[in-house]
C-alpha cells in the first residue's frame, strides 16, 4: 500500500470509529473526499450543505447533483448572512463570522439527530495560509479528519481521481463575499453583480478567475499564466463588464494568488 492510500485508509478508519457523523459538504474536492471516506467507513453519515446568497448558485446545484450521484441525500440549510450585521459589515473577521454561523447551524441540526461529531474538509496545506475561519471551527469543536490524516491538496485530488470522482480537478473557489474589499458593506446587489460578472467572463475559461467589486469599477484577477491572454482579450472583457454597469475595468497584472 503506497503512502497516499495508507493515509486514505487511516482517514476511513478514523471516521468509522466515530460511528455517527455529520459531514459539511460543499461539492469541492476536499469535502467530496471527506464524504466519500465517511461513506466507505460504514459510519452513519448525514451530509449538510449551507445555501444562501453568498454562494454561487451553479456551484451549489452541481454539488447537490454530485451528492446524488454518490448516493447521498444532502440536507440543505439556508443561512442568511447578508442580513447578519456582523457579517455584512465586512470587517477582517468576516470569515470567522461566516464559519461560526454555518457550523453553529449544522451543530444545532446534528444535535437534533443525536449526532455529536461534525466533520469538515480542511487539509494539511490549509495550515500554510491565514484562515480566520479556522478559529471558528476550533471554537465549535469541529473535526478536520483530512488534516488529521496528514493529507495535502495534491493527495486529495489524486485520491479523488483514483476513486473515479469527477471533480478531482475542480478549481478551488471562494464565496462571493470574498470579492468585496474589507470594510465595504456586503449587500445582495453587490453579490449579484459579482455573480453576473464572473458568469459573463466564464466563456473565456480563465484559470482562477476573480472579479473584485469596487462599486463602479471591477478589478480582474486570473492565474498568472493567464494574464497575457486576459490582456489580449481586454476589449471583449471590458465590453462584457461595462454592460453590467461597471464604469472602469482594471486588470491585476500580478495575477491571482500574488503576495
Amino acid at each position: 500500500m503506497d503512502e497516499v492510500k495508507r493515509k486514505y485508509q487511516e482517514l476511513v478508519d478514523s471516521i468509522k470509529a466515530l460511528e455517527k457523523v455529520a459531514v459539511a459538504f460543499s461539492g469541492g474536492a476536499d469535502s467530496t473526499l471527506l464524504l466519500k471516506a465517511a461513506m466507505d467507513s460504514g459510519a452513519d453519515v448525514t451530509a449538510f450543505m449551507a445555501i444562501g446568497e453568498i454562494f454561487f448558485p451553479q456551484e451549489q446545484s452541481g454539488a447537490i447533483h454530485l451528492a446524488e450521484k454518490m448516493g447521498v441525500d444532502v440536507v440543505t440549510l439556508k443561512v442568511d448572512l447578508v442580513n447578519d450585521g456582523q457579517f455584512a459589515r465586512n470587517w477582517e473577521d468576516r470569515c470567522y463570522v461566516c464559519k461560526s454561523a454555518i457550523f453553529s447551524r449544522i451543530k444545532k441540526e446534528a444535535r437534533e439527530l443525536d449526532i455529536s461529531h461534525i466533520l469538515e474538509g480542511s487539509h494539511l496545506d490549509d495550515l500554510k495560509e491565514v484562515r480566520p475561519g479556522r478559529a471558528a471551527l476550533m471554537d465549535l469543536n469541529v473535526r478536520s479528519p483530512l488534516m488529521d490524516a496528514q493529507l495535502t491538496k495534491a493527495e486529495v485530488r489524486s485520491l479523488l481521481k483514483d476513486l473515479g470522482l469527477p471533480n478531482w480537478d475542480l478549481p478551488s473557489n471562494t464565496c462571493l463575499a470574498t470579492r468585496v474589499p474589507h470594510d465595504v458593506r456586503i449587500t445582495s446587489t453587490i453579490l449579484r453583480r459579482v455573480e453576473r460578472a464572473e458568469a459573463a467572463l466564464a466563456p473565456f475559461k480563465f484559470k482562477s478567475l476573480r472579479v473584485r467589486d469596487h462599486e463602479y469599477w471591477a478589478r480582474i484577477e486570473v492565474a498568472p499564466e493567464d494574464v497575457p491572454r486576459l490582456f489580449q482579450e481586454r476589449e471583449k472583457v471590458v465590453q462584457a463588464l461595462k454592460k453590467l454597469g461597471y464604469r472602469k475595468v482594471a486588470l491585476d497584472l500580478e495575477g491571482y494568488g500574488a503576495r
